[in-house]
């Protein structure tokens, strides 16, 4: 009886040293757990509407335990963040890095994964955000109306000038007449001053 109680105390004392062991292991290659790190999406929030076809996702990546100590080679690193759109993978956030683009989304509806995981690859987080995505609006182009070209100033017609009316051509006036009367009565006074020269 004695062996059996002298084997169940070595057995418990392996058992706390490994646990203690365990306790100590590395923040670098098991770290952080559960219990260090919980994921929290900052965008984009559950229901967000987006207009367009790109989506940025953003995290918060900082261990609570190590946000106001100083950094060092033995801090606990940071988890690595895969995401998923609609159960395909989109990339990883690791170190600082706590933002990705989706590029190229149709527009709908989509679930939006994220799984957080330490260094050794343990799942330690999970969040599901639901969102919808639109068509980007394109404003309307106003086509302002074209005026026409100012007129080239064109000045008005001149108005047709009539020739003058036809006049007769003046004529070198005439010493004598036609006049019969006229023509008797000097008749007679060349022969009454021949008449009067002769009785002279």
């Amino acid at each position: 009886m004695s062996r059996f109680r002298f084997a169940v105390v070595i057995f418990l004392a392996f058992a706390v040293a490994g646990f203690v062991l365990a306790q100590n292991a590395d923040p670098n290659t098991a770290g952080p757990t559960k219990n260090d790190y919980r994921l929290r999406v900052l965008q984009p929030m559950e229901g967000a509407t987006i207009n367009g076809n790109r989506i940025q996702v953003v995290v918060d990546t900082e261990i609570p335990a190590e946000r106001d100590t100083r950094q060092d080679v033995n801090s606990m690193p940071r988890p690595d963040i895969d995401v998923f759109v609609d159960n395909k993978f989109q990339g990883t956030m690791r170190d600082q890095n706590n933002v990705i683009d989706i590029e190229n989304v149709v527009p709908g509806t989509h679930e939006l994964v994220l799984l957080a995981k330490n260094r050794s690859g343990e799942i330690i987080g999970r969040r599901v955000v639901n969102i919808t995505t639109v068509a980007p609006i394109v404003p309307k182009r106003v086509v302002e109306p074209v005026s026409p070209p100012a007129p080239v100033y064109v000045p008005p017609p001149q108005p047709v000038q009539e020739p003058a009316p036809m006049t007769e051509e003046p004529k070198i006036p005439e010493t004598g007449t036609s006049d019969p009367l006229l023509a008797v009565a000097g008749l007679v006074l060349l022969l009454g001053g021949i008449a009067v020269r002769r009785f002279v």
